[in-house]
């Protein structure tokens, strides 16, 4: 054996042993994470859900009329139809846990320009942003009845149906995505990941 190798073994045996137990004891004596709240997950999805919206709105802007109520794939919907029907399904499940029953979804007569839904969507977020503000974690955990548009009620916990607005917008942005792709319209990123590498400071806006 080389010379030392037997106390060099038993250095590094001792080292390692030592090192564990001082893990084990900034383990012991470090203070537990306090768990994240159901509301400051949903606040964090909603914050995320706007600043997306808010790139793929910024990016029809430049759009022409034709560009924002062409038709595409199948032919069912346009940028115009799209964005609607996700300021629509915001607005319906705002008002259901407010208590209301809306009976449709907003209209293109309502909503006929990209200005329009912008304005709109300015709105909506607003009330979104009061409701959610003025809930905590038992409110959202409640049984919450609401009515569809056929009448029929159904009922979910509170999150679990607010938890479903960010994620319905994020499906449609990638139907957004793949029409301003087709129509060669440059559009920002917005994964979730880039938005919190974002607002951390490690990448630019």
């Amino acid at each position: 054996a080389a010379p030392g190798g037997r106390d060099r073994a038993i250095f590094s045996g001792q080292e390692r042993s030592k090192k564990m137990t001082n893990r084990r004891r900034t383990l012991k004596t470090a203070p537990p994470e306090k768990p994240m709240s159901i509301k400051t997950y949903l606040e964090g999805i909603y914050d995320y859900n706007y600043w997306a919206n808010h790139r793929y709105l910024k990016a029809a802007e430049s759009l022409t009329n034709e560009q924002l109520f062409h038709k595409q794939g199948d032919g069912s919907t346009s940028i115009h139809g799209t964005f609607l029907h996700m300021l629509s399904t915001e607005t319906i499940w705002l008002k259901r846990w407010q208590g209301e029953a809306p009976k449709q979804e907003l209209t293109a007569i309502d909503f006929p320009s990209l200005t329009g839904i912008q304005n709109g969507w300015v709105d909506i977020e607003k009330q979104m942003r009061s409701f959610l503000a003025a809930q905590n974690d038992k409110s959202l955990q409640e049984d919450t009845v609401c009515i569809g548009f056929n009448g029929n009620t159904f009922h979910l916990l509170l999150w679990q149906m607010m938890a479903h607005v960010p994620n319905h917008n994020t499906h449609h942005r990638s139907e957004l995505a793949a029409m301003l792709t087709l129509m060669e319209i440059p559009h920002l990123e917005d994964e979730t990941v880039q938005y919190f590498l974002i607002k951390s400071g490690q990448r630019q806006e």
